[in-house]
């Protein structure tokens, strides 16, 4: 119990997490792609999900615990490593120390920390009460003319910059990750670094085209 506590065990639990995480985006992707199939696939899709409420109940429960344990790993090794950058040279060039993408882990995080906040209050919340504007099915909810819903052009653009953000994070937090487990870049385990970019590359794409479908009226 104490090496989980420990620096390396709080990168490895990072690791395991995240990987956990990506699991879901992978699964989030796909059903999401059922937009372009139009209106009565995507809204079987969901009926389908709400017909086993419980089910998804306890699956957002673990996803959420997934989710705090990440973030919270990842501010205490973050804080952890800055007490040991050094301090006492001020002539020493910070990009000596560490990379631009562990450098901005924090900034990252805490735009996707944002995105997922506002996706939460609108997309999530309106599926979970059912605020359905007059005759409109999940499908609809989805291209509202709204702020935090895909048919409005400001929250479009917001989502595409948090995905790309995503993006950068995953790409940084998979590298870190490999490391982690003792899988270097120029070893026998380089495959892995470039089967990576399925989650850091692919799916965020995946995510950037439907928003962009919706807004070029090709989801409609």
């Amino acid at each position: 119990m104490k090496f989980l506590f420990s620096s390396l065990g709080k990168k490895i639990q990072i690791a395991f997490t995240g990987v956990a995480l990506c699991l879901f985006l992978f699964m989030h992707l796909l059903n999401n792609m059922a937009l372009f199939f139009g209106p009565a696939v995507f809204n079987g899709m969901v009926e389908a999900l709400e017909s086993i409420k419980p089910i998804v109940r306890i699956m957002e429960v673990g996803l959420l615990i997934v989710f705090l344990i990440h973030i919270i790993n990842a501010l205490q090794v973050t804080w952890y490593n800055r007490t040991l950058s050094p301090e006492l040279d001020t002539n020493l060039d910070q990009s000596q120390i560490s990379t631009l993408n562990s450098r901005t882990m924090a900034l990252s995080g805490s735009v996707i920390l944002l995105f997922f906040i506002i996706h939460l209050r609108y997309l999530w919340y309106t599926y979970q009460r059912h605020w359905f504007i007059e005759n409109e099915t999940y499908y609809d909810v989805i291209l509202r003319n709204h702020w935090g819903y895909l048919g409005h052009t400001p929250t479009a653009i917001f989502y595409i910059l948090a995905i790309l953000f995503i993006s950068f994070h995953l790409r940084h937090g998979f590298q870190s990750a490999l490391k982690t487990f003792g899988f270097l870049e120029k070893g026998n385990w380089s495959l892995l670094y470039r089967l990576s970019i399925v989650f850091w590359g692919v799916i965020p794409l995946g995510f950037i085209l439907i928003v962009i479908s919706i807004q070029l009226g090709i989801i409609k």
